[in-house]
């Protein structure tokens, strides 16, 4: 699979990334805003995490994709709707990208092209998105791309030995078509 935009390329996951995507993901900072990334993030984990998105991707239960810079071809990240249920038509996005690459946009880029993806191709009804509320750079990602605050779940979330709240957004169909 293939998704392109003005600055990036996402693309499905094979094995021969596992170097890049390892430089990446053992980003402590990376780590502190994704509520399910270990830190330190052990190596031999990254076969399994790559082997199991492609398994989704085949079984059509998450389209996970690594980005690229369209330019230099340097994979910055990841992409992509998880948890997509077909018989609600509704799915979460995620995203992380490499802290080198914080504040140039490419993480509201390659969402709005992975939420165009959603609805357009897969037909779905509903994306949403959450994120740790102490990250307002990721939920400013979430606004950007047109979702909605829906609420807070207080200390819902445990992450080094410390509750977290978390921030809940979504769009649908109807308002995404809408404000296009």
């Amino acid at each position: 699979m293939l998704l392109e935009t003005n600055r990036l390329l996402l693309k499905s996951y094979d094995h021969t990334l596992a170097e890049q995507v390892f430089h990446v993901v053992q980003q402590q900072a990376i780590a502190h805003t994704l509520m399910h990334l270990p830190h330190p993030y052990p190596r031999n984990f990254v076969e399994r995490w790559i082997t199991y998105v492609k398994e989704s991707y085949e079984q059509g239960t998450a389209y996970e994709l690594a980005i690229f810079l369209k330019e230099t071809e340097q994979y910055i990240g990841n992409c992509g709707l998880v948890s997509v249920t077909k018989a609600h038509k509704k799915a979460e996005i995620g995203y992380f990208i490499d802290v080198h690459h914080w504040g140039k946009g490419y993480a509201t880029e390659a969402c709005q092209e992975v939420l165009a993806f959603g609805f357009t191709t897969l037909h779905l009804n509903r994306i949403s998105g959450r994120c740790m509320t102490r990250n307002p750079a990721s939920r400013n990602v979430l606004e950007k791309i047109g979702m909605t605050f829906e609420g807070r779940h207080r200390q819902e979330f445990m992450k080094n030995n410390l509750y977290e709240d978390i921030d809940y957004l979504a769009i649908l169909a109807n308002d995404y078509f809408t404000k296009r």
